[in-house]
């Protein structure tokens, strides 16, 4: 059985060279032990952490080391930065713990000679005070393009935008109203009332594989500032509703829920596998109006032509506003390619509507190559389509940069980073 630093570096190394998802991963090699409650919490500690924090330890690596970075082993260069993070960022680990473990792991996955360089390392680096490294990338531990695209979009105010995804977030959850009241969940679980969203509340740290409520559909977790973009289109009762990249169904089951499950709502995702999340968290939740199937929102689908009040293009992103869940995302730098899968979606999404009817396009990223400018190119190419203000519907705390357009920054409330745009078909 793996001990929980071998979960945490399996996790680690799946991310870090493989591409994983540190959400998925977790939960996968997590699933593969026998660990108790302490130790997963340890390991999942250590997975973000040494995600969070990958920059800023490799540059107490390279001035403890003689040797490159990029000369050092894979696994060996990830004990590292574990051992380092327990040692600078985690006050309840024994810096005996934190260096001697290390070494075992060093020993176990390389040679004696690897061993005693993380022995090394690390009893030196326990000695040492580390000043903040001046290069705010590093400092933040941010790939470079996306600290410059942060600070070419919000100038001197990135710095704290990239200090506040590197937060720990809140555990959101939205109260399903089909089946219980916000008061009700708020007492059964000891939670806290979430200012941004009267459907939301704070929990402590909750394992849904063991939630009876969860279970019954009672709630979902969910972050505040994809609850608002909800809010923002507001469904009515009997509407006809389309959304276009639905999986695995947070969004699409809220508007149900907005709808008093009065209505349709076409929910659309282009794998089938995710087509049956958003189908198992609707039957979870006792919703019956949400009609899951295949499709490419990027591919015009002339059967729902004009048929739709309102249409969700919640699109793929960069998803950079979701780095304190997903770490990983601070280092990814593909951007341009998604613009134009982006304008393609909305294109499509503003073609299923009918006339004066509403759509809301959003992301969970900050970049203004990714929003702002999107729906730029979208007004350039298409008449008939106009901004219109959704301040109503926004509750303290939020508020619109201009008509029709919102950035929610982490910096300024304590949500996910997300951008809002909401468009009305005129003609």
């Amino acid at each position: 059985m793996k001990s929980s630093r071998e979960a945490a570096l399996a996790a680690i190394y799946e991310i870090e060279y493989n591409g994983a998802y540190s959400n998925i991963i977790l939960k996968n090699v997590l699933s593969e032990t026998k660990l108790d409650s302490r130790d997963r919490a340890f390991v999942s500690a250590l997975v973000y952490g040494v995600t969070a924090k990958k920059r800023v330890l490799d540059y107490m690596i390279t001035e403890l080391s003689s040797i490159k970075l990029k000369k050092i082993s894979k696994y060996i260069l990830i004990i590292l930065r574990m051992g380092l993070y327990q040692l600078k960022f985690m006050d309840k680990i024994p810096d005996s713990a934190a260096v001697n473990e290390s070494v075992r792991l060093a020993r176990r996955y390389s040679h004696s000679a690897s061993a005693g360089y993380v022995n090394g390392i690390l009893r030196n680096a326990a000695k040492t005070s580390f000043a903040l490294p001046e290069d705010l990338a590093v400092r933040e531990s941010f790939a470079d393009e996306n600290a410059k695209r942060l600070i070419m979009d919000y100038g001197e105010r990135a710095e704290h935008i990239m200090a506040a995804l590197n937060n720990e977030p809140k555990m959101t959850i939205r109260v399903n109203t089909l089946k219980t009241t916000v008061n009700q969940l708020k007492k059964q679980l000891e939670a806290v009332e979430c200012p941004y969203c009267p459907e939301g509340l704070y929990v402590k740290k909750l394992d849904t594989s063991s939630s009876a409520e969860y279970d019954n559909g009672l709630f979902t977790v969910q972050d505040a500032a994809p609850m608002v973009a909800c809010k923002v289109l507001a469904p009515k009762k009997g509407d006809t509703v389309i959304d276009l990249c639905a999986a695995p169904g947070g969004k699409t089951t809220y508007l149900a829920e907005l709808m008093g499950n009065n209505g349709n709502i076409y929910a659309f995702d282009i794998h089938s596998h995710r087509v049956a999340l958003v189908r198992k968290n609707a039957k979870r939740l006792g919703i019956d109006i949400i009609n899951a199937q295949e499709g490419d929102a990027t591919v015009y689908n002339k059967e729902y032509k004009e048929v739709a009040d309102k249409v969700l293009a919640d699109v793929p992103c960069s998803g950079i506003g979701i780095a304190r869940r997903k770490p990983e995302l601070k280092y990814k730098t593909e951007v341009e390619e998604l613009a134009g899968i982006q304008l393609a979606i909305l294109t499509n999404g503003a073609k299923y509507l009918k006339k004066g009817g509403e759509l809301v396009y959003s992301t969970c990223t900050l970049y203004r190559d990714e929003n702002e400018k999107v729906i730029e190119k979208f007004l350039e190419n298409n008449d008939g389509f106009e901004l219109v203000s959704f301040a109503e519907y926004l509750p303290e705390g939020f508020s619109e940069d201009k008509a029709g357009i919102m950035t929610v920054l982490p910096d300024k409330t304590d949500c996910d980073g997300f951008f809002v745009a909401k468009l009305r078909r005129c003609v």
